[in-house]
């Protein structure tokens, strides 16, 4: 892939990024410079397999799409994910950062198995569905950062989907451990950067406040980013 093909990648994944999670696209820019191009590639393909389930109106058809995915990161559909700016971004970072393709499979996996699920009932249940769905990105994105916050990635993952179910008090608690646990990888801190925003979330769900307005989120990232 040119140079400048690549380019066009990066720039498609930032600005997808910067549009649908702006979270985290705001935290990257806590990040070495050079690490940015790599989050915003984890970024888009959560963005891109996290939204199938709300495209179809059949399971099967979303497998199909997720399928493809896969095949694309296992070098199956070269040519294909060429013309994919997210696929080609994303594949670009697994080789010049070294992830495990492994890993990526069995996060595209876990998103193919959460369209025939039924949807958790209580909160362990929510729980292990966001290790399973959310944790992936968390840790993928320490790694780009040189850090290994495997068991925080865990706790975060839970959080963000305790907080799609609104349990503000459950996600409040994971937070807390994974907080915990970063004091131990603290390079790996601008991956986490988004649960300040989902700690603020939290805490104005508690009073049945509507989540914070973009300024308040900015702020908290900063004062996260100061924090660590």
């Amino acid at each position: 892939m040119s140079d400048d093909a690549l380019s066009e990648a990066d720039r498609h994944c930032s600005e997808l990024v910067r549009e649908h999670r702006r979270d985290f696209w705001i935290a990257s820019l806590f990040a070495p410079e050079p690490s940015r191009r790599d989050l915003h590639a984890l970024n888009a393909f959560a963005f891109e397999i996290g939204r199938i389930k709300g495209l179809v109106r059949e399971p099967l058809a979303g497998e199909m799409r997720i399928t493809w995915w896969i095949e694309a990161i296992e070098g199956l559909r070269e040519a294909e994910a060429r013309n994919h700016p997210v696929a080609a971004a994303l594949i670009a970072t697994v080789s010049q950062r070294g992830l495990p393709r492994e890993a990526l499979v069995a996060w595209a996996l876990a998103r193919r198995d959460e369209l025939y699920a039924e949807p958790p009932a209580d909160d362990a249940g929510i729980a292990t569905l966001g290790r399973e769905v959310e944790a992936p990105l968390f840790a993928l994105s320490a790694r780009v950062l040189g850090g290994e916050a495997e068991a925080a990635a865990l706790s975060a993952g839970a959080a963000t989907a305790l907080l799609f179910a609104n349990r503000p008090q459950a996600v409040l608690a994971e937070i807390a451990v994974a907080e915990a646990f970063l004091r131990k990888a603290p390079s790996a801190t601008p991956a986490f950067a988004p649960l300040a925003c989902l700690a603020l979330d939290a805490k104005r769900a508690l009073f049945g406040k509507a989540p914070a307005a973009a300024w308040r989120r900015q702020v908290a990232i900063w004062w996260w980013g100061r924090g660590r």
